[in-house]
């Protein structure tokens, strides 16, 4: 059977076409498509499954929930222009759906509002030892606009945030993170924008670990940690797995903090690292073939905080890199 036939079959049932205009306006869970179509699970899974092996629509797991995006075959030049047909969305039923996934968009936004409420105040105690966020992230843009961020990956990406700020200017977005509590936060967090359709259209959402990333050697040509670094037990072989992933000329950011004696960010907010030196970013950039190109200090608080730029070269960097003690970042 052709491709085609495929698509055409698959685009041609009436549920299957309601679940393909929402996954283009954004990644939904099964449950949450579920509700929408007010249909049983059994018979929505059925017609994800159909739509899915015709590439039109990608499942993918994180933890116990199964969530959909748009497939390889949506961007097709000869099938995107499809949906763009007077009176695709005109229909009653695909209005409703439309009216509920407002409401979707809606729960995810009180949902991270709750989490936002309760971590509040740790969060706040936290910020108040470095300078404002505000400032950083105008460094961050400032530095990063240089340059065509091309493919970027943001490892640990929270909440988001790093989604927010460069998802529109990169080539393609992927954000990392392990914590599937965190990806829901970061999917509220597109949901609620206002260019949200086209922000989903490039970003990739990942549940995967920073030790052993889920992703080829070389797929990535930014790659960012926004805070992140400092809750690696051994951020040295952490950045060797980023640069892995970076391609040739590709550029690495970290921004953390500088080294300091807060000890209490061990048990308070679960630092595994009091920050780094400028010794100890470079050595283990060095030792992955990674050359430190820019090192920024923004100082306010009692906490510094550090951004490094450092660039891959053309060497290719092996994935089974041997760990040497001597790089031990601390």
């Amino acid at each position: 059977m052709t491709p085609l036939l495929n698509i055409m079959r698959a685009l041609a049932d009436p549920t299957r076409l309601r679940i393909t205009l929402l996954v283009r306006q954004l990644e939904l869970s099964v449950s949450e498509m579920v509700l929408i179509l007010e249909q049983s699970q059994p018979r929505v899974s059925r017609h994800i499954r159909i739509l899915n092996e015709a590439g039109i629509v990608e499942r993918h797991k994180e933890g116990s929930w199964v969530f959909l995006r748009p497939g390889p075959m949506l961007a097709h030049p000869s099938i995107a222009p499809l949906f763009a047909l007077p009176g695709t969305g005109e229909s009653r039923p695909v209005k409703r759906d439309l009216s509920r996934l407002s409401e979707v968009r809606e729960a995810r936004a009180e949902m991270a509002t709750r989490y936002f409420d309760k971590h509040a105040a740790e969060w706040d105690s936290l910020r108040s030892l470095h300078v404002a966020e505000a400032e950083v992230e105008t460094a961050m843009t400032a530095l990063l606009n240089d340059a065509p961020l091309g493919r970027t990956l943001d490892i640990g990406t929270g909440t988001g945030r790093m989604i927010e700020l460069f998802a529109r200017d990169a080539a393609r977005f992927t954000a990392l993170d392990n914590s599937v509590e965190m990806l829901r936060l970061a999917r509220a967090k597109i949901a609620g924008l206002p260019d949200a359709t086209a922000l989903q259209a490039k970003t990739e959402i990942v549940l995967g670990d920073f030790n052993v990333m889920p992703f080829e050697d070389s797929q990535f040509d930014t790659v960012l940690f926004h805070q992140v670094l400092h809750y690696a037990l051994h951020p040295e072989r952490v950045i060797a797995e980023a640069a892995r992933v970076l391609a040739p000329d590709g550029r690495m950011v970290i921004v953390d903090f500088a080294s300091h004696d807060l000890e209490e960010l061990r048990s308070a907010h679960a630092h595994a690292r009091l920050g780094f030196s400028d010794d100890a970013i470079q050595r283990a950039f060095a030792a992955c073939g990674v050359s430190l190109e820019q090192n920024h200090s923004l100082a306010g608080g009692k906490l510094e905080v550090k951004i490094w730029i450092g660039r891959r070269g053309s060497a290719k960097v092996s994935q089974s890199q041997p760990y040497s003690p001597k790089l031990r970042i601390v």
